[in-house]
């Protein structure tokens, strides 16, 4: 622009002389341009060696490495070689696709050592920058530090699905065997029960034979006869219902009124008896088998037999909530005084009757995870014939 200024106020004024001026600073302008487009293009920056682990490995844009290799050294140079260059890089992790942003650092030297690399991505970026401030094209390469088995998801994977193996078979396991723990105590339960099913049976036959021979000695003959073909009936309808643990209600009842039949004819009509069922009770609900019978038998031989006047036993079934009720109900002289009475005429002798009954439904309420209750209490306390009162309650759902 000064030149042109100068040229234009010149006063004696040389076309030739202008020409060649203009000539000369275009040429000039040329060249200089020329000479700087050939320092930014012939100016780059490129890796002489790249070292992984401790081996040297090809240079190539990029490395997918064992996680043992943890430390990377970068040799590199410019060209043109300068001394005085200093070198801007920085090693960034990537996910994605994505370059984390990282400040730049600067080195004059040419090479670049890192170690303790973790396992992750990382790309090393660098350029040269000339003492003139001029900057080469930036040179890249990328690490790919791949996870150690112990931390890749398929090992994660199977640990969790060897633990959930670990816990499903110790689980799947325990429930075997508290299976087969409850199959054994519930097969040694019926075993126990079917025992002491077998250990009241022989209690119940001795009384009604010692009843038989009581007739006998006392040579009333038709009552021993009629005794022995209820007896009979009875065995017979008993022996049915013991290949089972349930019986109804219905059948139930009819060996109750059969035995009480035969006792009355045993004791000569020392008591009358009373059966009491409520309509709305079910009679095709199913109970223990003779689970009834000890209770009115002790009814009878502890409390009626001896009482000095005739007495009157009643047994009643009603439903109650979730429950069908028994109530066996006599009016004898009831468990105190009768304890006294037996310890003077039957030393040593204990009824096992009631508690063959007890054990009974402790093992049957085991086995069959129910709950029968029963009570025995006195019905009229603090009088002399107090009598007894029993209550046996069902559960209507087991």
């Amino acid at each position: 622009m000064l030149l042109l200024l100068r040229i234009f106020f010149i006063r004696d004024f040389d076309l030739k002389k202008t020409a060649f001026i203009l000539i000369s600073w275009l040429v000039l302008l040329a060249f200089s341009s020329k000479a700087q487009d050939t320092t930014i293009k012939n100016s780059i920056i490129k890796f002489t060696r790249i070292e992984i682990g401790g081996r040297e490995m090809p240079i190539e844009a990029g490395y997918d490495i064992e996680h043992y290799y943890d430390a990377a050294e970068f040799e590199f140079t410019t060209i043109p070689f300068n001394e005085n260059i200093i070198y801007k890089y920085r090693l960034t992790e990537s996910s994605f696709g994505d370059i984390e942003e990282k400040e730049w650092l600067s080195t004059k030297n040419t090479f670049i050592k890192t170690d303790s690399l973790e396992s992750k991505n990382y790309v090393f970026q660098i350029f040269a920058v000339y003492p003139d401030g001029k900057k080469t094209a930036m040179i890249q390469t990328k690490l790919i530090i791949e996870n150690p088995w112990w931390r890749s998801w398929w090992f994660w994977g199977a640990c969790f699905v060897a633990l959930f193996g670990v816990f499903y078979g110790r689980e799947r396991f325990l429930k075997f065997w508290a299976d087969e723990e409850r199959r054994h105590t519930r097969q040694v339960s019926e075993l126990e029960l079917r025992t002491l099913q077998l250990q009241m049976n022989p209690h119940f036959v001795f009384n009604a034979l010692n009843a038989v021979q009581s007739f006998i000695l006392t040579h009333d003959v038709v009552s021993a006869n009629n005794y022995l073909s209820k007896f009979a009936n009875l065995i017979r309808l008993f022996l049915d219902s013991s290949r089972s643990k349930y019986i109804t209600l219905s059948d139930e009842i009819r060996l109750l009124n059969l035995y009480i039949e035969m006792e009355i004819l045993r004791f000569e009509n020392k008591f009358d008896f009373r059966m009491n069922i409520s309509p709305e009770v079910n009679r095709l609900f199913e109970i223990p088998t003779m689970i009834l019978q000890p209770f009115v038998e002790n009814a009878i031989n502890h409390g009626l037999r001896y009482k000095e006047t005739k007495g009157v036993l009643t047994i009643t079934f009603t439903n109650q909530d979730k429950y069908l009720l028994c109530v066996i109900e006599d009016d004898g002289v009831g468990r105190e005084n009768s304890k006294k009475i037996q310890s003077k005429s039957r030393k040593g002798y204990q009824s096992q009757g009631l508690k063959i009954t007890q054990e009974r439904l402790q093992m049957f309420n085991l086995m069959s995870s129910t709950d029968i209750l029963f009570t025995i209490k006195d019905r009229l306390p603090n009088q002399t014939d107090c009598g007894t009162w029993v209550e046996i309650k069902f559960p209507k759902n087991y």
